[in-house]
């Protein structure tokens, strides 16, 4: 049986990323952009530090990619990059007022948005869909 399963994810993959671009253009955020500012806020409400390579690894990004992505969130005040206490040669990123003030904006349409993506869905099926979300990824690792 033939089930164009990555096909399926792309084409989701697409469709999201079309969305989150429409939802985030009044904040001249782009959906690569909103993913960062998300990553940067969990990290710091665990109280950790984040520098441009913890970015890189997470994301799986070039350094460029990652300096061009923090460059423009920094030109739009949603982040700042200072040098790291423990070594010089990195930089940490940190999240604005401004940052706080977006999610602030932006949760309840985020839950909004995860809500409408799982209607219809029993709360035994999300978690079995969770949980071969899961497996997909690690087959990929």
């Amino acid at each position: 049986m033939e089930t164009h399963v990555g096909f399926y994810f792309k084409k989701i993959s697409e469709k999201l990323e079309k969305r989150v671009n429409s939802e985030n253009a009044a904040y001249g955020i782009t959906c690569s952009q909103r993913k960062l500012l998300w990553f940067l806020r969990r990290r710091t409400e665990r109280g950790e530090r984040v520098t441009l390579r913890d970015i890189e690894k997470f994301f799986d990004c070039s350094h460029a990619t990652v300096s061009g992505l923090v460059a423009r969130l920094a030109e739009r005040g949603y982040v700042y990059t200072m040098p790291d206490e423990a070594d010089k040669r990195a930089k940490v990123v940190v999240t604005t007022e401004k940052a706080a003030e977006y999610f602030s904006c932006r949760d309840t349409d985020r839950v909004a948005a995860e809500e409408s993506l799982l209607f219809g869905f029993s709360d035994l099926e999300k978690a079995e869909l969770t949980d071969y979300l899961d497996r997909i990824y690690k087959n990929l690792e």
